[in-house]
């Protein structure tokens, strides 16, 4: 089973440590999407009425079936689609509690990408004496969503994520890894305007080193993995989910996928198929009809080719309820890089992003931030989607990041936390970041890791003086020196007049070289899917529980709205492994290690 996971860490990263691109991390979804060709105008009327005009097919449109064009068939207790994080999860529990499970998976390999998992109760952090109020945790979520997120969910997840924990490190452990928290937090300024607890867990190779270590899901999943086998799961990879096979009263009682080869076969479950299939981030079309807006102001997409929203379309299919509330929600970080003289990426309302395949990591830091006009535009100290959003209502829906050769002093200082932090912690989880990027012990490693290669790469613009920068830019030079010359005037009188960014995170840039990144956004994931109780079984719009089938981590919604909480890290891998990892508990028949009364009766409940 070891060998299964044919993509290392080595062949994942392929180009990256040259160009400051990332490659594809393998798979986020466990089926590909039907071609326009084999779409057809749905039968139920939604896509198009009789006697209109002709309308623009949706990717929801159901597809013909396939089930005549079965070869052989297979029988399992669960099939899990999908051989991403949470599937992987949630396919281990069953095995282990005795279900005979399979994993499909469409690409050659499981997914080892991202790995921070957020929990609020672990036995690691009671160890530490790291207290955090669950409740107030909760309403931060759903204030940070508007309300139009499902407090079930969020009080589920709230309550079980720290058992979760418990049981991951119990699995790591098994395999020589083992799981530490990060207890560096961020200071805020006002205090308590952002809350970033203690609360981020990651797997880790024991000895822990000072700096670049390998963390989370690349050493996760493989170990998993062979848990998993060591459990009789099973795994067929290059095989991608096209259809649920449902009985006359709608359960669901199979899924039939097509092979490399091209055969179909159908998987018929005894208990039920689980879709794990990653949302739909590599999907622009589903991306532009669910209202994710946003992916059209990202320069890349990396991470998220794979994840065509397969699973959520089945599910649709199946009868389950859109949760439309949470439609158009997305994980965007602010790193992603544009480069070339005069383009913007392909980024904007009119295009459709993610051709760009570079990033510059050091983009979430408080470096002044100027937009096309060379103006400053936003307190540069916030979360990612917040100061995201603000540079997307700036003309071309960019912005330039400008510092100079006190970068390391800067960046020391400004003391950023989590997947952002550029410097090493002791206590803090101090990892390679993508084969390429880790936090740095001294100046001389960030010039070598950061600097350098980036300004090679056309990464990072370089200039002896500030004005050959703006030259360099193509910004207006008059606006843009007044702009660096108003920001020097505040950092002397170590106060943000204008912004109110933090003291400490107020610096001049007045020392050449001089360096300026031109940036957008990063697009991680999608957010919403298809409604779901507390037991992750979708609902029809009245409420009926869709039995033999169950959606998990970024196949359902209600868990986030608009943007992702970014200062809450592993928050979103959090929600995904807690779901199929207390979703394959449902399925066996074991009680959650901590019910939620208030949850278990918002919904109708399962059927006798």
């Amino acid at each position: 089973m070891k060998d299964s996971t044919n993509l290392s860490r080595r062949s994942f990263l392929t180009g990256a440590m040259a160009s400051g691109a990332l490659v594809a991390a393998g798979a986020l979804a466990g089926c590909a999407p039907q071609s326009q060709g084999e779409k057809k105008l749905s039968e139920t009327g939604e896509a198009a009425k009789e006697g209109s005009a002709e309308s623009k097919p949706s990717v929801f449109d159901k597809p013909a079936s396939v089930a005549d064009q079965i070869s052989r068939t297979a029988d399992y207790d669960v099939v899990v689609v999908g051989g991403g994080n949470s599937g992987v999860v949630g396919a281990l529990e069953l095995a282990q509690l005795g279900a005979k499970t399979l994993i499909i998976e469409q690409t050659g390999a499981c997914t080892i990408y991202a790995g921070d998992i957020d929990a609020l109760d672990s036995q690691i952090q009671k160890d530490l004496g790291i207290e955090i109020d669950k409740e107030w945790v909760i309403k931060d979520l759903v204030r940070y969503g508007q309300g139009k997120v499902d407090e079930n969910l969020i009080r589920q997840w709230a309550y079980n994520a720290g058992a979760f924990i418990d049981w991951y490190q119990e699995q790591m452990q098994k395999k020589g890894l083992d799981v530490m928290v990060d207890t560096v937090c961020k200071k805020f300024s006002p205090e308590g305007i952002w809350n970033s607890p203690a609360s981020v867990h990651t797997a880790y190779q024991p000895p822990l080193k000072p700096t670049a270590n390998s963390m989370g899901s690349e050493i996760a999943i493989p170990a998993m993995l062979e848990l998993y086998a060591e459990a009789g799961g099973e795994v067929e990879y290059n095989t991608t989910a096209v259809e649920l096979v449902q009985d006359e009263s709608g359960r669901v009682t199979g899924v039939i996928a097509q092979t490399k080869d091209g055969e179909y076969v159908q998987y018929n479950t005894a208990k039920a198929v689980m879709l794990a299939t990653g949302g739909f981030g590599g999907n622009k079309d589903m991306m532009d009809e669910m209202g994710v807006i946003s992916h059209k102001f990202c320069s890349n997409h990396i991470g998220a080719e794979n994840a065509h929203g397969d699973g959520i379309r089945m599910a649709v299919w199946a009868g389950a309820d859109r949760d439309y509330a949470c439609e158009g929600s997305c994980n965007i970080f602010d790193r992603g890089c544009i480069t070339g003289d005069d383009t913007n990426g392909g980024i904007g309302l009119d295009g459709q992003g993610g051709d760009n395949p570079n990033l510059w990591w050091p983009g979430s830091q408080p470096f002044l931030r100027v937009n096309a006009l060379g103006k400053r535009f936003c307190n540069e100290d916030g979360p990612y989607d917040i100061v995201f959003n603000q540079a997307c209502m700036q003309p071309g829906h960019f912005w330039w990041q400008i510092f100079d050769a006190s970068s390391w002093e800067d960046v020391v200082s400004f003391g950023t936390t989590i997947c952002s932090r550029v410097v090493a912690a002791e206590g803090a989880k101090n990892c390679l970041l993508l084969g390429q990027y880790y936090p740095c012990t001294s100046e001389e490693e960030w010039q070598s890791v950061f600097i350098d290669p980036n300004v090679e790469s056309g990464v990072l613009l370089k200039a002896d003086t500030i004005e050959e920068l703006v030259d360099l830019m193509g910004l207006p030079k008059e606006e843009t020196l007044a702009t660096i010359e108003r920001y020097n005037e505040l950092a002397s009188k170590g106060v943000d007049e204008d912004y109110h960014k933090a003291p400490f995170r107020l610096t001049a840039i007045d020392q050449g070289p001089f360096y300026a990144a031109k940036l957008a956004g990063w697009l991680l994931s999608t957010l919403s899917g298809v409604r779901v109780d507390n037991t992750y079984t979708p609902l029809t719009a009245e409420g009926e529980r869709i039995e033999g089938l169950k959606c998990v981590g970024l196949d359902h919604g209600g868990f986030f709205n608009g943007m992702y909480a970014q200062y809450y890290g592993g928050l979103n891998m959090s929600h995904n492994v807690v779901s199929s990892w207390l979703a394959a508990m449902d399925l066996m028949d074991v009680e959650y290690p901590v019910p939620v009364l208030s949850a278990a009766n918002a919904y109708k409940g399962k059927t006798a």
